[in-house]
């Protein structure tokens, strides 16, 4: 069986314009580094779906790369009641928000 595993770089270059990405929830087990790798190849116009959502969510949603967040909840507990990046943007019409409840 061939080894199915790649290198960050790899794994980012799937990632096209206007994708979906489903990633896990809060600051457990996030994705940084696949995140941050995304925001350094200017991915744009993404649909992220996700079971409630934290930094990861945030940080696509402040670098303006998420252009569609599908998730139940998201906030930055037990920090704060929201994720600030997200907040604003949605406020501001620059991201559209759909509820997954």
């Amino acid at each position: 069986m061939r080894d199915k595993l790649v290198s960050l770089d790899e794994a980012a270059s799937i990632v096209r314009d206007g994708n979906k990405v489903a990633m896990s929830s809060g600051f457990t087990w996030s994705p940084m580094a696949m995140v941050r790798q995304l925001a350094r190849r200017g991915v744009k116009d993404l649909h992220v779906i996700c079971r409630g959502g934290s930094i990861n969510v945030d940080f696509l949603v402040g670098t303006g790369q998420a252009a569609i967040v599908e998730s139940c909840s998201l906030g930055f507990a037990p920090f704060a009641r929201v994720c600030p990046n997200f907040d604003r943007y949605v406020k501001a019409g620059r991201v559209y928000a759909k509820d997954n409840t």
